[in-house]
């Protein structure tokens, strides 16, 4: 009940019953149930405890915005007790259960394992749980409705995970939770990490993302499609890319000495840009259930903290690069966002966390620390295109002096010729206005291909006044990673940009740097 109060509140459709008192009857909807559970002794193992306190810890988390400690202490806690109550163990000879029972527990576990690791990544601290029990087993994949009840004798025949049920979204969750939690133990451990071992990580990852049912996986946006199945969609894409984010971001600064982990920097960029841009896209008035909808409103503290990181990422790396030239030198020559394009990213998750200051306090640090920031790279931006644009007058000032002379003709050619790469180096920088879009030549097998804009001057860098803050980044001239990689290293295709996809949906409102604005835009697919 509690629960139901506190979604009348975010989808701002109070009952008339109920009109303005939804948060008041939350809150003693919460006092009610902690007397009960204190009243019952919750520390002593009995029925349906663990239900009731998975229903109080959710109530707690989406009750606010900002991560809090006493969410992730009451998670450690329900962990613990359900352990004394052997859901840890697949069958305890001195428990009778019976199918339903033992099917129930199975999905408790299953959630209570995936609680545990996302709120204690979350906090950065260890998971209560050890590595050994995400072997354990997994929900069955079958259709409640055909007699799953408290008085069934059997269970009924699994389907392929491939099709939709009331439990695969648990199932697809937990598997890339567990993915995620063994990434993070071996990036972690201490023990240095071969860059096969990594490449073989990162391949399981993918694949297994690959195994989540289409239904699930983020596609085309469509008025039909329900606010929860949009959702859905969003957090099992986000928690595959803060995966590829916590893998990767070890050897982001390694990347800039070892040819062999520029697949690393590619990588954790890509992924972090592709949830600054989940974060773009869910700030829209997307048209869901019939009606526009904004998905910020429902966000909580969970994908705050993935936009937070993924921002810190991208902070890192423009920070890391002493020149806006260095960066595009990475771009050219490992692939990977442009700088002007990761700017324009945080500007507008700046301007997105600005929105919601007055409900996170997160949010209202996030979006201060981040516009200081942005401005600081703007200034260097600048700061570094008239240097370039100085750098470039003096040919064009002296060129009849030059004709003249052989070697002052020669010396003339070098820096015309390092003039055009640079200029072909910043080809990231995309405008709304008037120019062409084209699709590399080459790209991952299993990612669509993400659209970029023609070639541009390296002027562009900064100057650029109306950015599509929504737009991607493709790799510019590479065929694949096999190829930059020395020793016959193995070979495995990088992702190619904020994972757009190729189809084209309705239009929608988009709120972007200049105002809200009607255009059609590309909608998001995501193939790992």
């Amino acid at each position: 009940m509690r629960i139901a109060m506190l979604d009348y509140l975010k989808e701002d459709d109070e009952p008339q019953e109920y009109k303005g008192k939804c948060q008041d009857l939350a809150n003693t909807y919460r006092n009610c149930l902690t007397e009960c559970l204190i009243l019952a002794d919750y520390t002593q193992p009995q029925d349906f405890l663990i239900e009731a306190l998975v229903f109080h810890s959710f109530g707690e988390y989406i009750s606010s915005r900002d991560a809090k400690s006493s969410t992730w202490v009451l998670s450690g806690m329900i962990v613990r007790l359900a352990m004394r109550m052997g859901y840890h163990q697949e069958s305890q000879p001195a428990l009778s259960s019976s199918p339903f029972q033992a099917e129930i527990r199975r999905r408790l576990w299953a959630h209570i394992r995936s609680a545990d690791i996302m709120l204690s990544f979350q906090m950065g601290l260890p998971s209560m749980i050890d590595q050994r029990a995400l072997e354990g087993p997994l929900p069955r994949n079958f259709h409640d409705d055909h007699g799953f009840d408290e008085e069934c004798t059997v269970i009924p025949p699994t389907v392929p995970d491939s099709e939709p049920t009331q439990v695969s979204y648990l199932i697809a969750k937990a598997n890339l939770v567990f993915g995620f939690a063994r990434a993070l133990h071996e990036s972690t451990c201490g023990a240095e990490m071969t860059p096969e071992r990594l490449l073989e990580i990162d391949r399981e990852l993918r694949q297994t993302y690959d195994r989540v049912p289409e239904y699930y996986k983020l596609g085309q946006l469509s008025s039909q499609q329900s606010l929860v199945l949009v959702s859905a969609r969003f957090t099992l894409a986000s928690i595959h890319h803060k995966s590829l984010c916590v893998l990767h971001s070890r050897f982001l600064r390694s990347a800039n000495v070892d040819q062999r982990l520029s697949y690393s920097r590619r990588v954790c960029l890509g992924s972090a840009m592709s949830i600054l841009r989940y974060q773009a896209v869910q700030d829209q008035e997307i048209m869901v259930d019939g009606r526009l909808r904004n998905l910020t409103s429902y966000q909580s503290s969970l994908p705050i903290h993935d936009y937070l990181m993924a921002a810190a990422i991208i902070t890192a790396t423009l920070c890391s690069e002493r020149t806006a030239e260095e960066g595009l030198h990475h771009q050219r020559t490992n692939g990977g966002p442009t700088r002007i394009e990761m700017v324009k990213a945080l500007a507008l998750s700046a301007q997105i966390f600005g929105h919601m200051r007055d409900s996170s306090l997160d949010a209202f640090k996030a979006a201060d620390v981040l516009n200081m920031l942005v401005k600081q790279f703007e200034t260097k931006n600048r700061r570094t295109t008239s240097t370039s644009r100085a750098i470039k007058s003096r040919p064009c000032a002296n060129l009849s002096k030059s004709a003249s002379s052989p070697s002052r003709q020669r010396t003339m050619g070098r820096s015309t010729s390092n003039d055009t790469s640079f200029a072909v180096a910043g080809s990231g920088a995309l405008g709304m206005g008037g120019l062409k879009a084209r699709h590399s030549p080459h790209h991952s097998i299993d990612i669509p291909q993400p659209v970029h804009a023609s070639t541009t001057g390296s002027n562009q860098l900064a100057e650029s006044p109306s950015l599509d803050p929504l737009s991607s980044w493709a790799e510019d001239g590479i065929s694949s990673y096999s190829e930059s990689l020395p020793n016959g290293y193995p070979s495995y295709q990088t992702c190619t940009g904020w994972m757009m996809p190729d189809q084209v949906s309705q239009p929608m409102m988009i709120k972007g740097l200049t105002g809200p604005r009607f255009r059609s835009i590309t909608c998001l697919t995501t193939r790992p």
